[in-house]
């Protein structure tokens, strides 16, 4: 093999590491942005669902209603309690913190890999190739937790000239997948808040007992 075929041999190798550096670090950084979102969206669920839980336990106390109506915002407050264990059971089990801080640690080693073959192209030589490649090979066994499909799927779609083959249907579904990932416990939030709303102003309200 020619001086040059192997220089040109290395270079595409090089390229190919600095590829899959830039795409697994931004996934990573993806994923802890994704983990510490939703524990956030978590934590936020349990806090509003106990504050709604302590409004439907009070409510009677200040308002006079007929029995079936207390009857079904005790019905009410079960369920809500369930959210709030349900909600605090996957934070706990979850760990999307710690995990969050695994990414983001994992995204910054890659980089620092990242930029300096950046800077050693086109001129490389194998030996230092090779030392990278055990770098990244190093940082992946470091870190063993992956990011998820979603999370390079996010990344695909902030650089669409990496992958032009992608269709306008793909992109579509990719859309819909990072938004439902990312506004499902948002929306959980908000659909208990619309009903304690509709529970309160709704049913309770005009529904109370007047006093003679």
């Amino acid at each position: 093999m020619s001086r040059n075929e192997s220089t040109r041999r290395i270079n595409v190798a090089a390229e190919k590491l600095l590829h899959s550096l830039k795409s697994t670090s931004a996934s990573r950084f993806n994923a802890a942005k994704r983990l510490a979102a939703k524990d956030r969206a978590l934590t936020r669920v349990t806090a509003f669902t106990s504050a709604y839980l302590i409004i439907l336990t009070a409510l009677p106390y200040f308002m006079k209603l007929p029995q079936e109506v207390t009857d079904n915002l005790s019905l009410l407050t079960v369920v809500f309690s369930i959210i709030v264990l349900v909600s605090s059971l996957l934070q706990y089990s979850s760990g999307d913190v710690v995990s969050a801080e695994q990414h983001h640690r994992a995204g910054l080693e890659m980089s620092e890999i990242a930029r300096e073959l950046a800077i050693k192209l086109p001129v490389i030589l194998e030996t230092e190739l090779l030392a990278m490649t055990g770098r990244y090979t190093a940082t992946l066994q470091k870190y063993s937790i992956n990011h998820d499909d979603v999370d390079f799927a996010r990344y695909q779609m902030e650089n669409p000239e990496k992958y032009p083959w992608l269709t306008w249907s793909g992109r579509l579904s990719i859309r819909v997948q990072t938004f439902a990932v990312k506004h499902l416990f948002s929306t959980i939030l908000l659909a208990v808040t619309v009903l304690l709303v509709v529970l309160v102003f709704g049913y309770a309200y005009p529904s109370r007992i007047h006093s003679p």
